[in-house]
């Protein structure tokens, strides 16, 4: 953590040189609480932190793809070599991959922090776009906290009470901070609680879904409370999404809305990338597709489960280059773009709807469980046929349908860590096929050089 405030005193230090914050920074440089003076300012600072979001190393690529190929819907190719260590669960607190997730994520809740902590004396005519920024920084917060406790902690039932070691919770920049470990409860609090002050503040849909709104904070509250088995306000939360959110793409526009790389179906929160701005060579995408480095390939044990007759199943790209055998012939096309502006979506309406779906199977209220769950199946397959299922059966078809809806957008290990089961890869092309649970490696080590700057934190076990 020394080290990441470090970095940022420094970009700060060299801001406070300049004359004019608007003039001479970047969008994505980090400039003084008492630099910003005007409400442009807020909104070019809270730019830079989105643009800190698109970064390959958190939400424009290996945020998504690290749980993905830690988990058994995704097999490695013959040619893998990007997060092959992770894909393999031999990776060390050396590794550049878990330095970087960690870094730029801290370094996002920095910039959020200077636009939340600013004093600003702002007209009042201009009070509700202020309110507008802030609450959206707030909400990011929350997000960003939310999201480094993920991969870098066990998952909120791992102990009772969460009592665990979480991530450190960064409320105010200082330098000469050595911050320890919060408590896993303690992390999902403050997540919590500033997606809620956010809420408080924002429009309810804001500038469209690449700027967090009042309904992606909702769904993101939704998916916290789903995490942390809190089952009754999470399908609370999620039915006041589904009510602000409105229907679903319709099935004739799903699949050009995948092929395309502008706002992917139902999307409440997504990371935008365009022509101009986007991660080229490092963008999720590449990682599968065979114009890129294709290191990646779809696994059968989630490819064999889709009808033939799902939409979702054309999702999956036939490629002769692949090689046949172990490794199969298809390739995952759900972000197909070559030059890699596909954006990245955070969190979709279908998510909220299987949030919803499960929650009632587990509340009991199998009807409305089994309307949600069908009305996300048959967007994509119109044919699907009824279901008659109940109890513990229900739920696992609604995880499935979760696995299915959601793939490759960095779910698949989080579900399985919540639901305390082992990664069974039983069309496997790792050296390592099956990973227990509970297990240390489910989740990253605390980068060597964070433990070298901060004698307060310790690392995970295993590491």
């Amino acid at each position: 953590m020394k080290k990441i405030l470090y970095i940022s005193f420094l970009t700060l230090f060299l801001l406070s040189c300049s004359e004019d914050f608007l003039e001479l920074s970047p969008s994505g440089a980090l400039p003084e609480e008492d630099a910003i003076q005007s409400l442009s300012d807020m909104e070019t600072l809270l730019l830079g932190a989105y643009s800190q979001l698109q970064n390959s190393d958190y939400y424009g690529r290996y945020f998504i793809l690290v749980p993905d190929v830690m988990s058994d819907d995704v097999k490695q190719n013959s040619s893998a070599n990007r997060a092959k260590e992770w894909a393999e669960y031999s990776g060390t607190d050396l590794d550049f991959i878990s330095e970087e997730i960690w870094t730029e994520v801290y370094e996002a809740i920095n910039r959020f922090n200077i636009i939340i902590n600013a004093e600003v004396d702002l007209p009042p005519e201009v009070s509700d776009e202020a309110d507008q920024i802030i609450g959206e920084a707030m909400a990011l917060r929350g997000l960003a906290h939310f999201d480094i406790c993920r991969i870098y902690a066990q998952h909120y039932g791992f102990t009772p009470g969460a009592s665990h070691p979480g991530i450190p919770i960064v409320t105010q920049f200082d330098e000469t901070a050595e911050p320890g470990r919060s408590t896993v409860a303690e992390v999902y609090a403050a997540a919590i609680a500033d997606l809620e002050a956010g809420i408080s503040k924002m429009n309810v849909n804001g500038d469209g879904p690449g700027r967090m709104n009042k309904t992606a904070a909702q769904a993101i509250l939704a998916r916290i409370y789903f995490y942390m088995e809190n089952y009754s306000q999470a399908e609370s939360m999620a039915t006041t999404v589904i009510n602000a959110a409105g229907s679903l793409l319709p099935s004739e526009s799903f699949l050009a809305a995948w092929a395309g790389p502008d706002t992917k179906p139902d999307a409440l929160f997504e990371i935008i990338m365009t022509a101009v701005d986007n991660n080229g060579s490092d963008a999720l995408g590449r990682m599968y597709i065979n114009e890129g480095y294709g290191d990646y390939l779809p696994s059968d044990d989630l490819r064999l489960i889709i009808d033939p007759e799902d939409l979702r199943s054309t999702l999956f790209k036939p490629d002769s280059t692949v090689g046949g055998g172990t490794f199969g012939w298809d390739r995952m096309n759900k972000f197909p773009s070559v030059i890699g502006d596909d954006n990245t979506p955070v969190i979709r309406l279908t998510e909220v709807m299987l949030i919803r779906a499960e929650c009632r199977a587990r509340n009991n209220n199998e009807d409305g469980a089994i309307e949600d769950m069908m009305a996300v199946r048959r967007r994509a397959w119109q044919s699907a046929p009824e279901v008659s299922l109940s109890g513990n059966d229900l739920i696992e078809e609604i995880i499935k349908e979760r696995r299915i809806e959601l793939a490759y957008e960095g779910h698949r290990l989080w579900d399985l860590m919540r639901l305390k089961r082992d990664v069974v890869r039983t069309d496997c092309t790792a050296p390592i096929c099956t990973i227990s649970y509970p297990n240390d490696r489910f989740i990253l080590p605390i980068p060597a050089q964070e433990l070298d700057a901060n004698e307060a934190m310790e690392q995970n076990p295993g590491y």
